[in-house]
């Protein structure tokens, strides 16, 4: 089956609300909607099993400009952008070479449009200004 990479480095990302990062491992996450007054991680998914029964679902994304950041350790670079609907949003970790690392995708966030640094911690700003803050040092968010 194809990786998580390869599907970035296509320029898609799975059409499911879920942190996948470049090891392989898939967690759903929740997000209320597009005031992003509630994210969190949820239960471990299966990729594999994902693009089996949904072989088809899958979206396109797109990096805004304004939302890239190097990390200030210069271990690599946080951006956002949205998808083809105009709901979608996604928030992504790169490593020093512009690599995935891992992606959030969020199918009811809306665009993110800005992301500002305070140390390794990274505030995600979409389109109506409401953010969500990823602890870049936790375990699930650090490479």
């Amino acid at each position: 089956m194809r990786s998580i990479v390869d599907l970035w480095e296509s320029g898609a990302v799975p059409d499911r609300d879920a942190l996948y990062r470049a090891d392989g491992v898939v967690r759903e996450v929740h997000v209320d909607s597009a005031a992003l007054s509630a994210f969190g991680l949820g239960a471990p998914l299966d990729l594999d099993e994902l693009l089996r029964d949904d072989p088809d679902g899958l979206a396109a994304y797109d990096i805004h400009r304004g939302c890239w950041a190097e990390l200030p350790d210069g271990s690599g670079f946080v951006c956002g952008g949205d998808g083809a609907h105009g709901s979608e949003g996604f928030v992504a970790r790169l490593d020093a070479d512009r690599r995935l690392v891992w992606v959030v995708r969020m199918g009811d966030s809306n665009p993110f449009e800005r992301v500002e640094l305070d140390g390794m911690t990274a505030r995600f700003l979409n389109n109506l200004g409401n953010a969500i803050e990823i602890d870049l040092t936790a375990p699930d968010f650090r490479p």
